[in-house]
C-alpha cells in the first residue's frame, strides 16, 4: 500500500519556483493586452461606449489544486462590455423587460475579439501564437510556462430580471470552437468560489485530496494504464467535490480509503450518475463532459495502484 508519507508529499502544493513562472506568464499576458489591444479603435469601429475586460487564471492553477509540472496554465480573457445570456429561467414578463433594456445586439463579434487578442499577443511576445480552435497557445520559455489563452464573452444566466433584480444572474463565460462554431459555456468563477467553500468546510483537506488523486492519475498514465482522455484533472476535481465532509477526516490514508468507499457505494446505489460539477450548473456525466465508464476505470485503477497491485 502507498505510504502515508508519499500521500502527504502528493498532497502538497508545487514549489515556489514553478508558481513564480505561472505568475509571470499571467502578468505578461496582461501587459500584452494593455499595450497592443487597439481599444479606442475597437470602440469607434463597433460603436462601443466602453471596453472592459478581465484577465484571470482558470482551472487547477486558479484553484490551487495543481501538482508539480501540471498541464498548461489556462488564462481567461473575459470581455465584459459585450455579454451573452441565458433567459430560460425567466417568466414571459421578465423576458419582455430584458428586451426593453437590451434591445440591440452588439456589432462586435466573438471572432473579431479573438482575432484582436491574437494579434496583440503576437506583437508583444514576438513569436507565433498558435490560433487553436478553442484557445490561443503561447509557448513556454525559461521564464514562463505554456499558456492556453481563452478569449471569451461574459455570460449571464439570469435567475430574475425585474426593475429591482437586473443583476440577479449566475456569472459565466461563453466562447466558440472556431472550427465547428460550437458554443462553449463555463462557470469558472462559480467553480472557484464553490471549491474555496468546500476547502474551508473540510479544513483545507479538499484541495490536498484533489492533488493526491491527480498524482494517482499521473502515475497511471506513466504506466500506460490510462491515457490523457480517460480522467482529465478537471473531472477528477469535480468528482471529489461530490464527496461529503466526513470523507476528508483523518490521515491521508484514511481520506483516500473513505473516498474510494464513497464512490463505490454511490456507483452501487445509482447516485453516482447524478454527480454535479463544482459550478453546480452542469452534470458531471453527460455527452459533453465525462462518461461513467471512464470514471469507474480511473477509480478501479487508482485502487489497484494504492494497493500496489500494479
Amino acid at each position: 500500500m502507498i505510504s502515508e508519507e508519499q500521500l502527504k508529499k502528493w498532497a502538497s502544493a508545487p514549489d515556489s519556483v514553478e508558481m513564480a513562472r505561472i505568475k509571470y506568464t499571467h502578468e505578461e499576458i496582461r501587459k500584452a493586452l494593455s499595450k497592443y489591444l487597439p481599444v479606442e479603435d475597437i470602440k469607434t469601429k463597433f460603436n462601443l461606449s466602453n471596453f472592459q475586460y478581465d484577465v484571470y487564471l482558470q482551472g487547477s492553477y486558479a484553484n490551487s489544486t495543481n501538482i508539480s509540472y501540471d498541464s498548461d496554465v489556462d488564462v481567461v480573457i473575459e470581455l465584459q462590455s459585450v455579454f451573452s445570456y441565458d433567459l430560460s429561467n425567466l417568466a414571459i414578463d421578465e423576458k419582455s423587460e430584458f428586451s426593453k433594456v437590451y434591445p440591440d445586439s452588439s456589432l462586435y463579434t466573438f471572432e473579431q475579439f479573438k482575432k484582436d487578442v491574437h494579434e496583440a499577443l503576437n506583437q508583444y511576445f514576438g513569436v507565433e501564437i498558435v490560433y487553436d480552435k478553442k484557445c490561443l497557445k503561447i509557448p513556454k520559455n525559461t521564464d514562463r510556462v505554456n499558456a492556453d489563452v481563452i478569449p471569451c464573452f461574459e455570460h449571464k444566466k439570469y435567475e430574475r430580471f425585474t426593475f429591482y433584480t437586473r443583476n440577479k444572474y449566475i456569472p459565466g463565460i461563453k466562447f466558440y470552437n472556431t472550427d465547428t462554431n460550437e458554443k462553449i459555456i463555463n462557470y469558472p468563477k462559480r467553480h472557484l468560489n464553490n471549491c474555496e467553500a468546500k476547502n474551508k468546510d473540510t479544513e483545507a483537506k479538499f484541495k490536498d485530496t484533489v492533488r493526491v488523486f491527480k498524482n494517482f492519475n499521473k502515475k497511471l498514465k506513466l504506466k500506460n494504464i490510462l491515457d490523457d482522455k480517460t480522467a482529465p484533472s478537471y473531472f477528477i476535481e469535480n468528482m471529489i467535490y461530490n464527496c461529503s465532509a466526513h470523507t476528508f477526516n483523518g490521515s491521508y490514508t484514511d481520506i483516500v480509503l473513505k473516498n474510494f468507499q464513497y464512490w463505490t457505494n454511490d456507483i452501487e446505489n445509482g447516485r453516482f450518475r447524478h454527480y454535479i460539477c463544482a459550478n453546480e450548473q452542469d452534470l458531471l456525466f453527460n455527452d459533453n463532459t465525462w462518461n461513467i465508464d471512464d470514471a469507474v476505470k480511473f477509480i478501479s485503477s487508482s485502487i489497484n495502484l494504492f494497493q500496489e497491485k500494479i
